[in-house]
Protein backbone atom coordinates (compact mmCIF):
# COMPACT_ATOMS: atom_id res chain seq x y z
CA UNK A 1 0.00 0.00 0.00
CA UNK A 2 1.39 3.56 -1.04
CA UNK A 3 1.93 6.49 1.58
CA UNK A 4 -0.23 8.57 0.17
CA UNK A 5 -2.76 5.48 0.53
CA UNK A 6 -2.12 4.85 4.20
CA UNK A 7 -2.78 8.55 4.85
CA UNK A 8 -6.12 8.85 3.40
CA UNK A 9 -7.33 5.41 5.25
CA UNK A 10 -6.39 6.51 8.60
CA UNK A 11 -2.93 4.57 9.00
CA UNK A 12 -0.04 6.35 10.64
CA UNK A 13 3.28 4.97 10.08
CA UNK A 14 3.18 1.44 11.01
CA UNK A 15 -0.22 1.88 13.02
CA UNK A 16 -3.53 0.95 11.48
CA UNK A 17 -6.81 1.58 12.34
CA UNK A 18 -9.28 3.91 14.08
CA UNK A 19 -6.17 4.54 16.34
CA UNK A 20 -4.14 6.35 13.82
CA UNK A 21 -6.87 7.90 12.61
CA UNK A 22 -8.12 9.21 15.75
CA UNK A 23 -5.06 10.44 16.74
CA UNK A 24 -4.44 12.02 13.06
CA UNK A 25 -7.29 14.26 13.75
CA UNK A 26 -7.11 15.22 17.28
CA UNK A 27 -3.93 16.69 16.80
CA UNK A 28 -5.49 18.65 13.86
CA UNK A 29 -8.32 19.56 15.37
CA UNK A 30 -7.03 20.36 19.18
CA UNK A 31 -4.90 23.57 19.36
CA UNK A 32 -3.63 22.83 22.66
CA UNK A 33 -1.97 19.51 21.51
CA UNK A 34 0.27 21.88 19.23
CA UNK A 35 1.07 24.04 21.85
CA UNK A 36 4.50 23.71 23.47
CA UNK A 37 4.86 22.60 26.81
CA UNK A 38 7.54 22.34 29.70
CA UNK A 39 8.85 19.27 31.05
CA UNK A 40 5.87 16.18 31.00
CA UNK A 41 3.94 16.41 34.13
CA UNK A 42 5.22 19.92 35.21
CA UNK A 43 2.25 22.35 34.86
CA UNK A 44 1.54 25.99 35.88
CA UNK A 45 0.02 27.01 38.70
CA UNK A 46 -2.82 28.08 36.50
CA UNK A 47 -3.11 25.01 35.31
CA UNK A 48 -3.74 23.08 38.16
CA UNK A 49 -6.24 25.73 39.35
CA UNK A 50 -8.11 24.79 36.29
CA UNK A 51 -7.66 21.23 36.10
CA UNK A 52 -8.77 21.26 39.94
CA UNK A 53 -11.85 23.61 40.11
CA UNK A 54 -13.09 21.41 36.32
CA UNK A 55 -12.79 18.38 38.74
CA UNK A 56 -14.52 20.02 41.59
CA UNK A 57 -17.06 21.50 39.65
CA UNK A 58 -18.16 18.04 37.88
CA UNK A 59 -16.77 19.10 34.61
CA UNK A 60 -14.49 16.33 34.03
CA UNK A 61 -13.49 13.16 35.49
CA UNK A 62 -9.88 13.10 36.96
CA UNK A 63 -8.82 10.53 34.21
CA UNK A 64 -9.69 13.19 31.54
CA UNK A 65 -7.95 15.72 33.29
CA UNK A 66 -5.57 13.54 33.67
CA UNK A 67 -5.12 12.85 30.05
CA UNK A 68 -5.70 16.23 28.51
CA UNK A 69 -2.27 17.90 31.24
CA UNK A 70 0.09 14.73 30.41
CA UNK A 71 -0.10 13.68 33.78
CA UNK A 72 -0.58 10.65 36.03
CA UNK A 73 -4.18 10.29 37.69
CA UNK A 74 -2.71 10.01 40.92
CA UNK A 75 -1.24 13.33 40.28
CA UNK A 76 -4.32 15.21 39.65
CA UNK A 77 -5.70 13.86 42.95
CA UNK A 78 -2.81 14.97 45.18
CA UNK A 79 -3.67 18.71 42.81
CA UNK A 80 -7.34 18.27 44.30
CA UNK A 81 -5.88 17.41 48.01
CA UNK A 82 -3.41 20.12 48.37
CA UNK A 83 -6.27 22.69 46.73
CA UNK A 84 -9.23 21.26 49.98
CA UNK A 85 -6.07 21.60 52.43
CA UNK A 86 -5.05 24.89 50.81
CA UNK A 87 -9.11 25.88 51.37
CA UNK A 88 -9.19 24.35 55.10
CA UNK A 89 -7.08 26.66 56.12
CA UNK A 90 -8.25 29.56 54.81
CA UNK A 91 -11.72 29.25 56.24
CA UNK A 92 -10.14 28.62 59.24
CA UNK A 93 -12.01 30.60 61.90
CA UNK A 94 -10.38 32.53 64.43
CA UNK A 95 -6.72 33.37 63.98
CA UNK A 96 -6.55 31.22 60.69
CA UNK A 97 -3.47 30.06 61.72
CA UNK A 98 -2.21 26.28 61.99
CA UNK A 99 -1.17 25.15 65.72
CA UNK A 100 2.49 24.62 64.01
CA UNK A 101 2.51 28.01 63.01
CA UNK A 102 1.21 29.34 66.96
CA UNK A 103 4.06 27.67 68.10
CA UNK A 104 6.78 29.07 65.44
CA UNK A 105 5.07 32.75 66.82
CA UNK A 106 5.39 31.66 70.63
CA UNK A 107 9.24 30.33 70.23
CA UNK A 108 9.84 33.83 68.35
CA UNK A 109 8.56 36.01 71.12
CA UNK A 110 10.92 33.90 73.58
CA UNK A 111 13.86 34.36 71.29
CA UNK A 112 13.30 38.17 70.83
CA UNK A 113 12.85 38.49 74.80
CA UNK A 114 16.33 36.43 75.85
CA UNK A 115 18.23 38.74 72.99
CA UNK A 116 16.71 41.58 74.48
CA UNK A 117 17.84 40.49 78.00
CA UNK A 118 21.15 39.60 76.36
CA UNK A 119 21.52 42.46 74.77
CA UNK A 120 20.39 44.53 78.12
CA UNK A 121 22.67 42.39 80.30
CA UNK A 122 25.88 43.25 77.69
CA UNK A 123 25.47 47.27 77.90
CA UNK A 124 25.16 47.25 81.83
CA UNK A 125 28.47 45.58 81.92
CA UNK A 126 29.71 47.42 79.29
CA UNK A 127 28.73 50.24 81.06
CA UNK A 128 30.35 49.24 84.68
CA UNK A 129 33.65 48.60 83.02
CA UNK A 130 34.12 51.42 81.81
CA UNK A 131 32.81 53.96 85.04
CA UNK A 132 35.29 51.53 86.85
CA UNK A 133 38.44 52.98 87.64
CA UNK A 134 41.52 51.70 85.69
CA UNK A 135 43.95 49.41 87.55
CA UNK A 136 46.84 50.35 88.85
CA UNK A 137 50.11 49.81 86.45
CA UNK A 138 53.21 48.74 87.72
CA UNK A 139 56.45 50.32 86.60
CA UNK A 140 59.19 48.82 85.58
CA UNK A 141 62.63 49.87 87.57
Amino acid sequence: MSEQRRKEEGWAAGVGGAAGAGAERSAAQDPAALEKRGKPGRRSVEDRVQAVLELLSGKASVDQIARRHGVQAETVERWREVALDGLATSMRQGSGRTGRELALERNLRDLEQAFTRVAMQKELLERALSDRPSRPRRFAR
